[in-house]
């Protein structure tokens, strides 16, 4: 049977259609909107009805995920560019050793990539990208070294109870030292990182290598003083990277929005039966008017989208996406 493109972007388009109403009626989509019915018809049975502005409530829930959604995507698209970046000066960097070195052959030697000298540092430039990826893809039980920072501090739950939030370790040695631990040994990946820079360190030896190799007697003649500026931004942007990593959105704050919606589900039932009302002769068995649960259920579907969009915008450092 002859495919036609036209049949196939239908499909794309309609398994397109099937994917995005899946990720908006997930398992835990339809348990908050039943939460929230829940709390509609238990309002109903108890009579309960209240009235507030409902700009409040609808601010105070759903601010937070956005604000959170727009700080990710911008530090998401940053993490792309500096990984565009860092890719570039590394391809930068192998052709200038591909090409500048003088060996046998030169000038016909030009642009060939299985010179042993542009073999030896594509490996060393693939070997320091993998261990880039796998540094930025590591994880551990700590999100973020700030919850490194809070989970060190001593009866943390009582702290914060009174908003007591500063990340600066006690005065005991067990936490300073702690902390410490954490912080420069056992933080997720730090071995690929230590592996890394040591790459980067085999660059910058090759190229004083690639000064003589290029029959130049200073490091700055002929342009070569460019292979340490390509080196010195690898150094930044892998830098650029570790903070992304290490300094993500505040995972309280991403918490605090979960329990909120969550809260929000189980409140407003009062609020739903009183402000929806139906037009016509609507009444059901049991439940009466069916709007409070309409309100109820696209409640749940908005705040649930929102908030997986914000878990799937701070899960992007893994192997399938860096």
């Amino acid at each position: 049977m002859t495919s036609y493109p036209g049949r196939a972007s239908a499909r794309h388009h309609a398994r397109r259609l099937l994917r995005a109403t899946v990720y908006c009626f997930n398992v835990h989509t339809i348990l908050l909107c039943l939460l929230a019915c829940s709390s509609c018809f238990a309002a109903q049975m108890l009579g309960l009805k209240y009235n507030v502005e409902f700009s409040l409530l609808a601010l105070g829930i759903t601010f937070p995920v956005t604000f959170n959604i727009t700080q990710a995507f911008t530090r998401r698209e940053r993490a792309l560019m500096t990984i565009a970046e860092i890719k570039a000066s590394i391809i930068a960097l192998y052709w200038q050793h591909r090409d500048w070195a003088q060996d046998e052959g030169f000038p016909q030697s030009l642009g060939n990539n299985r010179r042993p000298w542009a073999v030896e540092f594509a490996n060393v430039a693939m070997e320091f990208l993998t261990q880039l990826q796998a540094f930025m893809a590591t994880t551990g039980g700590y999100e973020s070294l700030s919850e490194v920072r809070l989970e060190a501090k001593k009866r943390t739950t009582l702290r914060l109870l009174v908003n007591d939030t500063t990340l600066r370790p006690d005065l005991e040695s067990i936490t300073a030292s702690f902390i410490q631990r954490e912080e420069s040994i056992h933080l997720p990946g730090y071995e690929h990182l230590l592996a890394a820079y040591r790459c980067l360190s085999q660059i910058s030896a090759m190229n004083e290598y690639l000064t003589m190799k290029a029959k130049y007697l200073r490091g700055g003649e002929g342009g070569m003083s460019r292979t340490a500026q390509y080196l010195r931004y690898c150094i930044a942007q892998m830098e650029q990277l570790r903070m992304i990593k290490i300094y993500r959105t505040p995972f309280m704050l991403r918490y605090c929005c979960s329990v909120l919606i969550h809260l929000g589900a189980l409140t407003l039932g009062p609020y739903f039966q009183h402000v929806a009302v139906c037009d016509f002769d609507s009444e059901f068995a049991y439940i009466g008017c069916p709007a409070p649960y309409l309100m109820a259920c696209i409640y749940g579907v908005i705040c649930m989208l929102l908030l997986n969009v914000q878990v799937r915008l701070n899960s992007y450092l893994n192997k399938n996406h860096v």
